[in-house]
């Protein structure tokens, strides 16, 4: 990646106007349709940050007050890397039948020319990467299909938690140390290239026994008996053998997730499975 001048976050728009709010989404985005219902719009408040790295372009959304319906096909010039930040996003392939829902601390890859179709809560946020398909060009398949990266999964690739890691140590660049955002963005794509090239892989690492897989089972063992389960630290921590604090400090330096935000993502796939 080359060079060029960067800034951090610059403010775009900020409004309790929904339709004002949404031609700036789309002057960003690119051709969508959202959708928010009367009674949301009148408590609708959002807003819209835009950094720039070299190529990258990361836009950060923020809404409180109005549940969205979002309707769009990719611009066929880019794909996009979703990190949400708050809230669930459910998002619907238009030829998928499977929903895709990310939460914090799993991320979204939406391929050049998706159809997409998501649902938002009344409070999220988050920010979109923006990649265009000339940087994609090294890869035969173009940035391949849109797809969840889930590092809950009891047998995950340490790419995908890698790629999320850098992806959120560049937002967090953007937001408080913009001298960095050079370094960040080639720490990032040296992640989604090391990322991209274990696609289709059938290397996975084998299963372990430690205190991460144990805590990622227990959560789905508990949340198979009933999605409704109540979220409990210190029961979950008792049953692991090991005190709440251990076991946050260490999910927080596996996975940069705190123990309730994994069991808010995995009980939310829980509730709408595939």
């Amino acid at each position: 990646m080359t060079s060029s001048p960067v800034c951090g976050f610059q403010p775009v728009v900020q409004s309790a106007n929904f339709e004002h709010w949404r031609d700036h989404l789309q002057q960003q985005l690119g051709e969508c349709r959202v959708t928010c219902t009367a009674h949301d719009q009148e408590t609708f408040q959002a807003s819209i940050r835009v950094a720039h790295v070299g190529p990258l372009t990361l836009v950060e959304l923020h809404g409180d007050g109005g549940g969205l319906e979002l309707l769009r096909r990719q611009s066929a010039d880019c794909a996009v890397l979703w990190i949400p930040e708050q809230g669930t996003t459910l998002e619907q392939q238009a030829d998928q039948p499977d929903p895709l829902i990310s939460s914090p601390g799993q991320g979204l890859w939406i391929a050049p020319a998706a159809e997409v179709q998501g649902q938002t809560p009344k409070r999220s946020s988050g920010v979109s990467i923006l990649l265009p398909r000339a940087l994609l060009a090294v890869w035969s398949d173009q940035g391949g299909d849109t797809s969840l990266l889930d590092p809950f999964r009891t047998v995950r690739q340490p790419t995908v938690v890698a790629l999320l890691r850098k992806a959120r140590a560049l937002i967090d660049a953007a937001r408080l140390h913009p001298e960095w955002l050079d370094h960040s963005a080639g720490e990032f794509w040296r992640a989604l290239v090391n990322h991209r090239d274990a696609v289709g892989s059938s290397a996975l690492p084998p299963p372990s026994p430690d205190l991460t897989d144990r805590f990622l089972q227990l959560v789905q063992k508990k949340l198979k008996a009933s999605p409704a389960h109540r979220f409990g630290l210190q029961a979950m921590a008792l049953e692991l053998h090991c005190s709440a604090r251990t076991l946050q400090n260490h999910l927080r330096s596996d996975l940069d997730a705190t123990p309730r935000e994994i069991w808010t993502a995995l009980q939310m796939q829980h509730r709408y499975p595939a």
